[in-house]
């Protein structure tokens, strides 16, 4: 299983952080160049800002990668990740991965969320279990092969974030995959951790209070349903905080 990490040319310190992390699990990593808002943007998305369609496209450049690959699965991270100290035997082998998984969360948030009530362990003290709400952030997630192929044909035109994409059952592009959480998590962003240097991040939401229109509410309404009852209503749902796996 092959890790990509997106990391700007310019952000030399998030890359030093990143390898560091990496080093210390004795994991090697691929560098993904993410495409830099300040050198232009390709693409305009009137909802997102020049950074955010940059940061959706560096997303994109990683899901081409595992989709061209020979690997079954593939790990994708943001350069400011902070790992648990036992992810590397999750890192380096892709026997763990449940054979349905197209997308397994690997982050955490620390806010509560809405998962299957049975899990499954897979061992180093994990378990998987379906992940039926919202629970963004795209800092460290794990992709199958086929669901990469998918995912780049339904997002040839961006149109909101890419962590809501992946992770918000509002949208198809979330609800029509088999997407896992990982218990405890593997990851957590630096921003989460006091006793680290600070990596502020590179791209600023200048519009968070866009309004949603009639068709957007229809349609996450519509895949909201679908994925409560593909992915949680056979098993129960219930509430709660995803923890770092210590």
């Amino acid at each position: 299983m092959k890790c990509l990490v997106i990391n700007l040319d310019r952000s030399t310190d998030r890359l030093a952080h990143v390898t560091s992390e990496f080093a210390r699990l004795g994991v090697p990593f691929e560098r993904v160049p993410a495409l830099d808002a300040n050198a232009g943007c390709p693409i305009h998305v009137p909802s997102l800002t020049s950074a955010e369609v940059c940061c959706f496209l560096s997303h994109r450049a990683c899901w081409q990668i595992i989709a061209d690959g020979a690997d079954r699965y593939g790990a994708v991270f943001e350069d400011d990740v902070v790992f648990s100290r036992n992810a590397g035997p999750l890192l380096s082998q892709d026997n763990w991965v449940l054979r349905d998984a197209d997308v397994i969360k690997l982050e955490t948030f620390f806010t509560k969320v809405r998962v299957a009530r049975r899990s499954v362990a897979i061992g180093h003290g994990y378990s998987l279990t379906r992940l039926v709400g919202e629970h963004v952030g795209a800092a460290g997630y794990l992709v199958s092969k086929t669901a990469a192929q998918k995912l780049l044909q339904r997002t040839r035109n961006p149109k909101t974030f890419i962590d809501h994409v992946l992770f918000s059952p509002n949208l198809p592009t979330c609800s029509l995959n088999t997407t896992y959480q990982l218990t405890p998590a593997l990851c957590a962003q630096n921003q989460f951790f006091s006793n680290k240097p600070a990596l502020p991040t590179l791209i600023q939401d200048d519009a968070p209070h866009r309004k949603r229109n009639l068709a957007y509410k229809i349609v996450g309404e519509a895949s909201r349903a679908f994925a409560h009852c593909r992915n949680g209503s056979l098993w129960g749902t219930e509430k709660i905080t995803i923890a770092l796996h210590r």
